[in-house]
């Protein structure tokens, strides 16, 4: 009888300490706003009316009249690769940051030791822990890498080395 209890306990820190079986039954959601930039430039925000002149009703923009507009570099929607995944990323850009983002239709199943990442070529570059593996979130892309050269944003488990889903940014 002991030895049952003993491997019992032994299947239970497994399960849930290695393998982190928890996740399958508990879904993280999130629901992050649009990227803010450094410049003040917010996604989804409209240009400023011009003050000269601007056209009457024009939506007015969150971000400060000088900041730089925010455009889109590429998206992509997310396919199953080993887990299933749905939804779309963006890659925006305000020519000095660049933000990959999440949209709020995107879910995939969860799991332990999970990352935001993204290819350019072979190379994976981490971006952060993912911060739920459904609804809206955003993460930065590293300065050095040119937002045009990156092919593929990705959800990895870096515990088990698999892809979960990924979607092909063009």
């Amino acid at each position: 009888m002991a030895g049952a209890v003993v491997v019992v306990a032994v299947v239970a820190v497994l399960a849930f300490g290695v393998f982190g079986v928890q996740t399958l039954f508990t879904d993280d959601e999130v629901s992050e706003a649009g990227p803010t930039f450094d410049s003040g430039a917010t996604a989804g925000a409209e240009p400023a009316a011009d003050p000269a002149g601007g056209e009457p009703g024009a939506p007015a923009s969150t971000a400060p009249a000088d900041a730089p507009a925010v455009t889109t570099v590429a998206t992509g929607a997310f396919e199953d690769v080993d887990h299933p995944g749905e939804g779309s990323a963006t890659l925006l850009t305000d020519g000095n940051q660049t933000f990959v983002r999440f949209e709020d239709d995107f879910s995939t199943d969860n799991g332990p030791d999970l990352f935001a990442v993204v290819y350019v070529g072979e190379e994976r570059i981490e971006l952060g822990e993912l911060k739920g593996n459904v609804g809206a979130q955003n993460y930065e892309l590293p300065p050095e890498v040119d937002p045009a050269s990156v092919t593929t944003v990705a959800v990895w488990c870096k515990r088990f080395d698999s892809t979960f889903t990924e979607a092909a940014v063009a």
